[in-house]
């Protein structure tokens, strides 16, 4: 997903406000883990996900299931 400059700093602003760290940062913003793979993703669309909010599987679960 290509975001505008503007779009981006919304989206790390949000990211460090809840979570303290930034989508510039490898691995997963709520947790850090930097072994984040496609793999350990349980679809195509929860690694899409992770494209967006830059969160892992598990992350995901905790926060949308």
């Amino acid at each position: 997903m290509e975001r505008t400059k503007e779009m981006q700093g919304f989206v790390d602003r949000v990211a460090e406000s809840a979570f303290g760290r930034t989508t510039q940062n490898p691995g997963c913003v709520a947790c850090g883990s930097l072994n984040v793979k496609k793999e350990d993703f349980r679809d195509e669309l929860s690694w899409r996900e992770f494209g967006i909010s830059h969160l892992c599987q598990k992350c995901q679960n905790e926060v949308f299931d």
